[in-house]
Formats: structure tokens, sequence, C-alpha cells
């Protein structure tokens, strides 16, 4: 017997096709939150660092989207006040959604 059919002996074996992802997509369901309230604290934080924020700086954010809290870091490409949405990179974030931004030094990532 060679050794590709040899090989072929110890491949993994999906018996019931479909499993792996419906058992992950459950595992995403099961770890999703509900979206809670700023403190008063986080809002105060967020209301002093909007006004510092501006085109070309890097940032942090923390936001809620679609059930869990996540960060995006990166370039802030747009700070729009009418609409209320911070850009960053390729993802648009509404201040709604946001729970804290950071400004980054030079040397963080």
């Amino acid at each position: 017997m060679d050794r590709a059919e040899r090989a072929k002996q110890f491949a993994p074996f999906d018996a019931l096709r479909g499993l792996r992802e419906a058992l992950e997509r459950k595992e995403l369901e099961h770890e999703r939150q509900e979206k809670r309230a700023r403190t008063d604290e986080e809002t105060e934080a967020l209301e002093r660092v909007l006004p510092l924020l501006v085109r070309g700086k890097r940032a942090r954010a923390l936001f809620f989207e679609g059930g869990f809290y996540l960060e995006a870091r990166g370039v802030i490409e747009d700070v729009d006040l009418v609409h209320r949405t911070l850009r960053i990179g390729d993802g648009v974030l509404s201040f709604d959604d946001l729970y804290c931004v950071r400004l980054l030094g030079e040397g963080e990532a």
C-alpha cells in the first residue's frame, strides 16, 4: 500500500455532514449577550473623548454588535456628529453602541 492510500485511513471522518457547523452556530448563540446600559462613568468618558477624535488618529473602540462586545482598532476615517457615527477602518460604529474609545499613541497597535 503506497503512502497516499495509507494516509486516507487516518483522514478525519465527518459522519454527520454539517454537524460541526451546526454546533459552532449553537455555541455562538449560547455566547450571545444582552446589550447593557452604559454606566454614568462610561458616558462621561465618551463625552470627554469624542471631541478629541479626528481623522487620521489611531483609536481603539469597544462596541456592541449582534449580541457581542467587540473591539475595533485602527485609523479614524471619519467622525460624523450629525449621524452620530465613528468610522475606524472599514467599520462604522454608532455612538449608541460605543462603550469606550481610547486614542492610541504612535507605538501602540
